[in-house]
């Protein structure tokens, strides 16, 4: 099994979806606060005298919310679950994530061939080394060659990465 394709992958997913939303709303939230001094004063005065009554009504609360608790458990973490699996497959999705996963096969491709052709011109070099240099030549430059391809696709990667990341991003939250 994938992490991908586990419960608690996805509701962490999710529980971070969830989170970014939330975060998104409280410059609006924020800006509609407004607090009257008189308020806070009587809201004090309130306080004060229903802080004498928490201990018991706590303890009836706590009894009550116990059992209420668990299954309001069972059923976010179904929600986050859901909601997990309906981020991670719109990423997986996108474009930018379709790209990326070609580009990184394409680098290790390229790699192993890099790879496989420094290795041959490592052993053709000692043998060309005692008999000709120009041979040794011709697969250092092959072995360059390789090496810059792979190289140049790893720089490739890393740009779709990066864009498959703010793709991804922008879908978090939705």
């Amino acid at each position: 099994m994938t992490i991908t394709k586990s419960k608690p992958f996805y509701a962490v997913a999710g529980a971070g979806d969830l989170a970014v939303k939330a975060l998104r709303e409280v410059p609006n939230k924020l800006s509609q606060l407004r607090v009257d001094p008189k308020d806070i004063a009587s809201t004090i005065t309130v306080v004060q005298t229903e802080a004498k009554t928490i201990p018991y009504r706590a303890q009836n609360v706590a009894v009550v919310l116990v059992g209420e608790t668990v299954g309001l458990a069972d059923a976010v973490y179904g929600d986050l679950v859901t909601r997990g699996r309906r981020i991670s497959n719109r990423i997986r999705r996108q474009k930018a994530t379709q790209e990326l996963q070609t580009q990184a096969s394409t680098t290790v491709r390229r790699t192993k061939a890099a790879k496989t052709t420094a290795k041959k011109s490592a052993g053709a070099t000692r043998t060309a080394a005692k008999g000709a240099a120009t041979t040794a030549k011709k697969r250092a430059a092959a072995t360059t060659k390789a090496t810059r391809s792979a190289a140049k696709s790893a720089g490739t990667t890393t740009a779709v990465a990066a864009q498959a990341t703010v793709d991804g991003a922008q879908k978090v939250g939705e």
